[in-house]
């Protein structure tokens, strides 16, 4: 076993790959308007078995072309590049909660879903949508209807995806194009250019430090201060070619020959249910980097399985492999993380003393860095904005109050709490009756939020509570008075306190902006 202290990682291993498709009947279809569910399920261009070559059908495999981003497109949005993460999965729907949301009713609430499979393809799988998904390559120039020329998924099954592939959703008109390479720019941070804090910008030097060499890496830092994302990025600018792979050791199976099977794989038919060979996240993360999450977590047997693998004394064969199975080691950069220090965590020395042989960042928590929070906020609002189409902005007294709160979840409270909001806020908008354009959420939103959230979980809230902020009934939901009852001084107090701002104001007294001008216009408020 090599890992980032034996040298630089070798290139990535590459499997082969195999294509399955179903025959489906073609019929001639001259009017682009009927009914896909009755004529399209075929496939017009020739099928991938095509590509296998001479030996096509005695197992020679064409190498499989791992797709790296994707190119969504939806119709009246702006295009949406999208980096893909092996630890992740990719839902596409019209619901608020989708990976990426598609606003249009062709598409169904949740549409398909894209993941990488233990054998390392991508697969995408259609969760029975109502119009359907379609899969193929680039469609010829004039076509009227691209569907045509694609091959309807069938529910619930994987279809194996690689860089190329094209899959339209319901009309056809909301695509996603499946890219070999993350172009440049995309995951760009929506902060860049704004001054960052002196603790954000030490952190951001210690990443380039890691990333310039091979050692082995630890992170100590609170639960929710972003040790995944940290390790992402060192995986990121070290510009390895393999998979970022991250292994969970707080849930490492505790039998050995499903530990074998999880960290070195498995063969097909190694046991009831192995329809397909499994490939182990050590091998996974070869020509890549291998992330011990909860490091801390990791008991005894995976402590004594790691042990052999990574000091090269334990058997690399996969579960049910032959007696006489070879393959070379896997070579990969080592990251490893906790919530408490090494000696804490009750771990074998020799293990420990294997995840401490290289660099160590302690991240600091978000209490030290709270001049990061208007710089957070804005990142995740431009995530919700481009991947969930809400358009939202926070108000500056909100934000300043978000400063001031205390954050026991650090960055991973602040976005639930900043997604929240944004979804609390667009929902009364619409059930007000307000055309959804820009949703602004203002101080009281969030502090009823957060208020409601502390009775919620019985604990102290994110704020420390005075008599002042104590959360009342009265406070905790605010009663929304008849726009007939709204007073001069009603008025007045929310035009003011969003310095002249109708929309804003309207929103906060939970009425119609046209609602709102006309009671000025009775009240002779200008």
């Amino acid at each position: 076993m090599t890992t980032g202290d034996d040298g630089p990682p070798s290139p990535p291993r590459r499997l082969s790959r195999s294509w399955t498709h179903e025959a489906v009947p073609s019929t001639r279809v001259d009017d682009p308007e009927l009914d896909l569910d009755t004529r399209n399920e075929r496939v017009i261009r020739e099928p991938r078995e095509a590509e296998a070559g001479p030996e096509g059908a005695l197992g020679w495999e064409a190498p499989y072309s791992e797709p790296k981003a994707l190119l969504v497109q939806r119709e009246g949005v702006e295009d949406l590049l999208v980096p893909l993460y092996p630890d992740r999965s990719y839902v596409f729907g019209r619901a608020p909660e989708s990976t990426v949301v598609f606003p249009h009713d062709a598409v169904s609430r949740q549409h398909g879903r894209l993941s990488f499979r233990e054998d390392l393809r991508w697969v995408y799988r259609e969760l029975n949508s109502k119009n359907g998904s379609f899969i193929g390559r680039e469609e010829e120039q004039g076509v009227v209807d691209a569907r045509l020329h694609f091959q309807r998924v069938g529910p619930s099954r994987d279809q194996v995806l690689e860089a190329g592939d094209v899959v339209l959703l319901g009309n056809g008109k909301s695509r996603i194009t499946l890219l070999a390479e993350v172009p440049q720019g995309v995951g760009a941070d929506p902060r860049a250019g704004k001054e960052p804090s002196s603790v954000t910008v030490q952190l951001d030097r210690s990443i380039e430090r890691c990333a310039r060499h091979h050692l082995p890496v630890f992170l100590l830092g609170k639960s929710g201060t972003g040790k995944t994302f940290i390790a992402r990025e060192i995986h990121s600018r070290s510009g390895v070619e393999g998979n970022f792979v991250i292994l969970n050791c707080g849930r490492l199976p505790q039998d050995m020959n499903a530990l074998t099977s999880e960290l070195l794989g498995h063969v097909k038919g190694a046991f009831t249910g192995a329809a397909i060979a499994r490939v182990g996240k050590l091998y996974s993360a070869n020509g890549g980097t291998l992330f011990l999450d909860e490091v801390e977590h990791l008991s005894s047997l995976a402590q004594d399985f790691l042990i052999d693998v990574l000091e090269g004394t334990g058997s690399l064969a996969p579960f049910g492999a032959a007696p006489d199975y070879r393959e070379p080691p896997p070579h990969f950069r080592l990251v490893s993380a906790s919530k408490v220090p090494l000696r804490q965590t009750g771990l074998r020395q020799d293990l420990t003393q294997r995840l401490a042989t290289g660099d160590f960042i302690i991240l600091p928590t978000l209490e030290e860095r709270r001049e990061d929070i208007p710089n957070l906020v804005e990142a995740f609002l431009h995530r919700l904005k481009v991947e969930q189409q809400y358009d939202a902005e926070l108000t500056s007294d909100a934000i300043a109050f978000l400063q001031k709160a205390s954050w026991p979840g650090q960055i991973r409270e602040l976005e639930s709490t900043v997604r929240t909001v944004v979804a609390r806020e667009a929902a009364q908008q619409e059930l007000e009756g307000l055309v959804r354009r820009r949703t602004v959420v203002t101080l009281e939103a969030v502090r009823t939020y957060l208020e409601q959230r502390e009775l919620g979980f019985g604990g102290p809230a994110s704020e420390p509570v005075t008599q002042e902020h104590r959360p009342s009934r009265e406070t905790l939901v605010p009663v929304r008075k008849r726009p007939s009852d709204l007073t001069e001084e009603d008025i007045r107090r929310a035009l003011e306190k969003h310095e002249g701002n109708k929309t804003r104001a309207s929103v906060e007294l939970r009425v119609a902006l046209n609602t709102l001008k006309a009671r000025m216009k009775v009240l002779g408020i200008d």
